[in-house]
C-alpha cells in the first residue's frame, strides 16, 4: 500500500467556501496494469463420468496502451506552474505539472523492474546553461523525429536505447525529441532514489471525506529557475532508462549527445525578488490614502481645504463664451458624501455651487448630471426605451388619476397600479444598475488628475452617492422637456433610489504594474481592521463586490457594498506551488523551509530547515534526498515517501493586507 497523508486547506489563510475540505496525497497510485502486451492462456478440465477430460487450452493476446512517447494532448494536462510564458516571482519555486490521469506517472517502467517509481521527469533548463544561442543550439537540440528514425536513428544522432513498437504505434508517428550533450545532461537528471520523492498523486475530498472530482498526478523538478532570465521545462521519458539505480549513459563520452523523448514542455520568466508580487505591493505609495491632490504652499487655506476633500481646478467654459477655472471632484470621495441637492433637475445649471472664499465654481455635480445625460443619449437603444417607458408610466398614471376621479371599484384600481409598478424594462434597469457602480463612465470624470493616482499607487475612497444621483438623474432627463415631465420625473426617481437602496459603497482603486504583470489579482475586503499579520475571526464576512474591474493594463478598481477596512490582495488558489521559503542573507544558494506539523498542519520555529541541502548551489539543483531526510528528522518519522515530501513542499499564494488607518 502506497503512504499517504492529508492537510487542510492548503490556501493556508485564505478565505473559501470550501474550507472544510482536503486534499490526500498519496505516495504513488499504481495502474491495474502497467502499458504492455500480455497473454491470456486459459484451459479446463472437465470431468464426466468420473473421467477427467482436457479441453485443448486457448490463449488471447491484448495489449494495454499507455502513454509512451506523446505528445501529451492539452486535456491531458491539468496545468504546469509556473505558467507557460508568464513573468512572475518564481525564483524560489521547484516548477510541476499535474497529470489529469493519476496512474500515467507509474504506467512504466525507469528501470528493469517496477520499484514504485515514475518514469516521467522534469527537465529545467536555465539560459545560463548557455553563454549564447550558438551553444544553445550546440548543446540542447529540439526537433521532431518519426517513431522508425528513433528506432533507427542516422549517425551523429543522440544515444536511444533499443525499443520495441507497441501495438498502434506506427514507425510514421512523430515524436519530439531533444538531444543534450552528456556534461550538461549528467547533472540534471534526477538519481533514482529522488525518482520516488518527485512524484505524487493525490485527491481532493470533501470535508466529510469523500472523494470529489477525480484525482491527478504530479511531477516535480529537482532545479529552481534562474532569476532575471528564462527558464524552458522539458517533461521527459526516463523509461527503461535506468539500469542498476542510474542512468544509463550506453557509453557516451563528456561531448556525446544523449537523445530523450519530450512530452511536452513550456517556458516562463522569473523575475528580480524586489520585482516581485508581494515587494511591489508593499512599496505601493499609500499617502495620502484617499484620492487628494497635494495642495501647493502658496495656496489659501480655503483652496486647501477644497484639495483636501479630493477637488482639482479644471478648466470650464461658461455658456456666455467666458473661460474660467472652477473646481471639480469625482465620484470617488476622502470621506462620507455631503447633503444632496434638490432633484430632479431641469438643467446641469441649477447644480453649479459657488464658493465665495476662493471666488470659484464647483462643478462636481453639474457635470455628472451632463455626463450622465450625454451618455444616455449616445446609447440610441436605452435612450428610445427609457423615452417609450416613460411615457407609458405617464399614460397609465393619468389614466389611473381619471380612474379614481369617476369612482372606479377599488379592484380596478389595483389592477391599474399594478401594471404602474411593472418596473423599467431590462435593459434601461442594466444601464441605471452600471451607472451606479461607474461602469462605462470616461476614466477623466472618474479620476480628473494623475496627481491623484500616481504610478504605483493605492487609493481608498468613499462613492459619493450624491454624485451618483446627479449622474442617474441626468441619464433619466431623456424627455424631460415640460412641466409634466419634470413632475413625471420627479416620482420615478424615487423608484430609482428603492433599487439602488440607500447603501454605502466604499472601494479602492490601484494603479500598480501589479495589475498588469498579475492578471488574476483576487481582492477581498473587510469591515473590521486587522493587523497584517493577524487573522480574521472564522465568522467574518467579506463585503459584497459590487465591481471589481481593470480600467486599464495597469489600473484596477473596487467597489463594495459596505466600510471597508480590510483589504487582501493575492493571487489565485491555483497558484499554489511547490518550492522554498525565501532567501536569507541574499546569497542565491541558501534558502529554507519551514514545514508543517503532520497532524495539525501547524509550524513553528522548531519545525524549520534552516539551510536547504543542495546537489549543486551554483546550478540551482535541490539535493531532494537530503531534503527528504532531514524532513523526516525534523519532523520525527520513521519513514518519508513522496506524500508527506510533497506536503512539506506545498508554498501558498502570495498575499498582501492593507489596513485603514481610522
Amino acid at each position: 500500500m502506497p503512504m499517504k497523508t492529508s492537510l487542510v486547506d492548503l490556501r493556508s489563510n485564505l478565505r473559501s467556501p470550501s474550507l472544510d475540505a482536503k486534499i490526500e496525497f498519496l505516495q504513488y497510485e499504481q495502474p491495474p496494469l502497467e502499458s504492455g502486451v500480455y497473454d491470456v492462456t486459459v484451459s479446463q478440465t472437465v470431468k464426466v463420468d468420473g473421467q477427467s477430460r482436457s479441453i485443448p487450452s486457448r490463449t488471447l493476446t491484448f495489449a494495454v496502451l499507455g502513454e509512451r512517447f506523446g505528445p501529451l494532448a492539452p486535456e491531458d494536462i491539468a496545468a504546469v506552474f509556473p505558467p507557460d510564458g508568464s513573468v512572475g516571482e518564481h525564483s524560489n519555486v521547484l516548477p510541476h505539472i499535474s497529470l489529469r490521469r493519476s496512474t500515467l506517472p507509474w504506467e512504466r517502467l525507469p528501470g528493469s523492474k517496477d520499484e514504485n517509481l515514475s518514469w516521467l521527469a522534469l527537465l529545467l533548463f536555465r539560459d545560463s546553461d548557455f553563454t549564447g544561442q550558438k551553444e544553445r543550439s550546440a548543446l540542447l537540440k529540439t526537433q521532431s523525429v518519426t517513431l522508425g528514425q528513433l528506432k533507427s536513428p542516422p549517425a551523429g544522432a543522440g544515444r536511444f536505447p533499443a525499443f520495441e513498437l507497441e501495438p498502434g504505434q506506427s514507425p510514421e508517428d512523430l515524436v519530439t525529441v531533444i538531444d543534450v550533450r552528456r556534461d550538461l545532461l549528467e547533472p540534471l537528471l534526477p538519481k533514482s532514489e529522488e525518482l520516488a520523492l518527485l512524484a505524487h498523486a493525490r485527491q481532493r475530498k470533501t470535508a466529510g471525506g469523500e472523494p470529489e472530482g477525480d484525482a491527478q498526478s504530479t511531477v516535480l523538478c529537482n532545479r529552481l529557475p534562474q532569476v532575471g532570465a528564462d527558464s524552458t521545462v522539458h517533461l521527459v521519458s526516463l523509461e527503461g532508462r535506468y539500469k542498476d539505480g542510474a542512468f544509463d549513459f550506453q557509453g557516451a563520452g563528456a561531448s556525446d549527445f544523449i537523445r530523450l523523448v519530450s512530452l511536452t514542455r513550456w517556458s516562463f520568466h522569473s523575475v528580480d525578488p524586489a520585482q516581485g508580487f508581494t515587494a511591489l505591493l508593499r512599496r505601493l505609495d499609500r499617502e495620502p490614502s484617499s484620492l487628494r491632490a497635494p495642495a501647493p504652499t502658496t495656496a489659501s487655506s480655503a483652496a486647501q481645504a477644497w484639495l483636501a476633500q479630493g477637488h482639482v481646478p479644471v478648466p470650464h467654459s461658461l455658456r456666455e463664451g467666458d473661460k474660467t477655472v472652477s473646481f471639480y471632484r469625482g465620484p470617488l470621495i476622502p470621506g462620507a458624501p455631503p447633503d444632496a441637492p434638490t432633484l430632479p433637475a431641469r438643467s446641469a445649471d441649477e447644480l453649479l455651487r459657488y464658493d465665495p472664499t476662493p471666488g470659484l465654481l464647483d462643478v462636481s455635480y453639474a457635470s455628472a448630471w451632463e455626463l450622465g445625460r450625454l451618455l444616455t443619449l449616445a446609447n440610441t437603444r436605452v435612450a428610445m426605451e427609457l423615452y417609450n417607458w416613460k411615457r407609458q408610466v405617464a399614460q397609465e398614471s393619468n389614466a389611473q388619476a381619471q380612474r379614481a376621479v369617476r369612482g372606479l371599484p377599488t379592484r380596478r384600481r389595483r389592477l391599474a397600479a399594478r401594471a404602474l409598478d411593472a418596473g423599467m424594462p431590462e435593459a434601461t434597469a442594466a444601464w441605471f444598475e452600471n451607472l451606479s457602480v461607474l461602469r462605462g463612465l470616461p476614466f477623466n470624470y472618474v479620476i480628473p488628475d494623475e496627481r491623484l493616482l500616481p504610478p504605483e499607487s493605492l487609493r481608498f475612497f468613499w462613492v459619493d452617492s450624491v454624485w451618483v444621483e446627479c449622474l442617474q438623474d441626468g441619464a433619466l432627463s431623456v424627455g424631460r422637456v415640460t412641466e409634466t415631465d419634470f413632475k413625471g420625473d420627479r416620482g420615478l426617481r424615487s423608484r430609482l433610489a428603492t433599487r439602488s437602496g440607500n447603501r454605502v459603497v466604499t472601494g479602492f482603486v490601484m494603479r500598480s504594474s501589479v495589475v498588469s504583470g498579475w492578471p488574476d489579482l483576487l481582492v477581498e475586503a473587510y469591515p473590521e481592521r486587522v493587523e497584517a499579520d493577524g487573522f480574521l475571526p472564522t465568522d467574518q464576512q467579506t463585503l459584497t463586490p459590487l465591481r471589481i474591474e481593470k480600467l486599464s493594463k495597469d489600473v484596477l478598481i473596487g467597489l463594495f457594498e459596505g466600510e471597508l477596512k480590510t483589504l487582501d490582495v493575492h493571487q489565485k488558489p491555483e497558484a499554489m506551488h511547490f518550492g522554498l521559503d525565501a532567501q536569507q542573507g541574499g546569497d542565491s544558494a541558501t534558502y529554507s523551509k519551514n514545514l508543517r506539523d503532520l497532524d495539525s498542519g501547524a509550524g513553528s520555529e522548531e519545525l524549520i530547515i534552516d539551510s536547504v541541502p543542495w546537489r549543486d548551489g551554483e546550478r540551482g539543483l535541490v539535493d531532494v534526498v537530503g531534503l527528504a531526510e532531514a524532513m523526516r528528522g525534523k519532523l520525527n518519522q520513521k519513514s518519508f515517501t513522496a506524500a508527506p515530501f510533497a506536503l512539506q513542499m506545498i508554498e501558498g499564494v502570495q498575499k498582501v493586507r492593507f489596513v485603514s488607518k481610522k
